[in-house]
């Protein structure tokens, strides 16, 4: 235990000297560093790779060997070939079955400059380059017409001490290994949250409109939300500007409403989500049915209503009196969030509210507070 603990500060240590050497400080933990902010202290915005290993080091521990101290050229690593197509094959003792639907899903999105390089191992008796990552890809290009495709690969070293088919043995080992390793251990996915930046850094149109409404609306976008105005479920984000409005076939309008709603009632507080969700569902489902925009005097009211039967925005969908506990006291389950917060706004509003508005028919019908 105490070992545990003087392994702990001596991390908080390294990350408070890293960190005293920037002008704007950033985030640093074992999940993520904060890049982004990182890289405004550089006047170009690039960060060298030197300073991000610091980092990882700061955070991990003195790395295992001296940085550039191993020349990889010299060791039996990936080499690179453009391979003609004839000469690329599958050993299905390391590939999993290929999937047509997500060679068509890679085609959708192909770009030339944009491929990942697949990796091989070349098989020392026929000389092709056997696939053990990145075979969806080629398949994508062979259709698009490529003669040659790049390719990352090893080769065995035969020499006196192994035979060719101890040779075959030991890459084909490495292969099976490899694919496991990187498919199912150590590819980590994007995350929404990445995604989202990296959508609006790159200029893609709809990731920089829900930007825009959430700077709109003094809402900050983060990995894991703990100030007011932060969000961070990123799905339940796009969920709500992917409503669109009938009338005019507009996305984000129900989103940009239901986070000024959520502001102006919890103004203190982090966007909890799923009633931002329930809210612009709300929305959407009302203009739908009835052909009317609510009213601000409608968010006014509910806001005062919800605020003196739950108080914070949490307890509006918790489990101990919120909307959750009354549904499952109810139907002895639970149905989908966004079903059941959104029931439970619109069954709200019609025993507490003052009539003055209509809205949509809820989805499920329970007892409420």
């Amino acid at each position: 235990m105490a070992q545990s603990i003087s392994k702990t500060k001596q991390k908080e240590q390294r990350i408070r000297t890293l960190l005293s050497k920037y002008t704007i400080p950033f985030e640093m933990e074992d999940s993520a560093i904060d890049l982004r902010t990182m890289s405004k202290n550089y006047p170009n915005g690039i960060i060298p790779s030197k300073d991000i290993g610091d980092a990882i080091n700061a955070v991990l521990g003195p790395a295992p060997m001296p940085r550039c101290s191993v020349d990889p050229r010299t060791l039996s690593v990936p080499q690179f070939a453009w391979a003609a197509m004839d000469d690329v094959g599958i050993d299905p003792r390391f590939q999993r079955d290929v999937a047509p639907n997500h060679v068509a899903k890679i085609e959708a999105d192909f770009q030339a400059g944009m491929i990942i390089v697949p990796c091989a191992i070349k098989d020392p008796n026929t000389g092709k380059y056997l696939l053990w990552d990145g075979h969806h890809t080629t398949r994508v290009c062979d259709r698009m017409g490529w003669s040659h495709i790049p390719i990352w690969f090893t080769e065995a070293e035969i020499d006196d001490d192994h035979s060719l088919a101890e040779a075959e043995k030991i890459l084909i080992l490495k292969a099976g290994r490899s694919f496991l390793t990187i498919n199912k251990k150590n590819k980590r996915p994007v995350s929404r949250y990445d995604e989202h930046m990296v959508s609006v850094e790159c200029g893609e149109p709809e990731s920089m409109i829900v930007q825009s409404i959430c700077d709109a609306n003094d809402v900050t976008i983060r990995r894991a939300s703990s100030k007011e105005g932060d969000i961070s479920h990123i799905e339940h984000l796009y969920g709500s500007y992917n409503l669109v409005q009938a009338s005019s076939g507009i996305k984000g309008i129900y989103l940009a409403r239901a986070l000024k709603f959520h502001r102006a009632t919890w103004p203190k507080e982090e966007i909890r989500a799923i009633v931002m969700l329930g809210m612009a569902r709300l929305y959407q489902q009302t203009e739908l049915q009835t052909g009317l925009l609510l009213p601000q005097t409608f968010d006014d009211e509910l806001g005062g209503i919800l605020r003196k039967l739950y108080g914070p925005a949490e307890a509006v969908h918790d489990e101990t009196s919120g909307f959750k506990k009354q549904y499952i006291d109810h139907f002895g389950s639970l149905a989908s969030n966004p079903e059941v917060v959104t029931s439970g706004l619109i069954l709200t509003y019609n025993k507490h509210g003052k009539g003055g508005h209509k809205l949509s028919q809820p989805e499920s019908t329970y007892p409420i507070k």
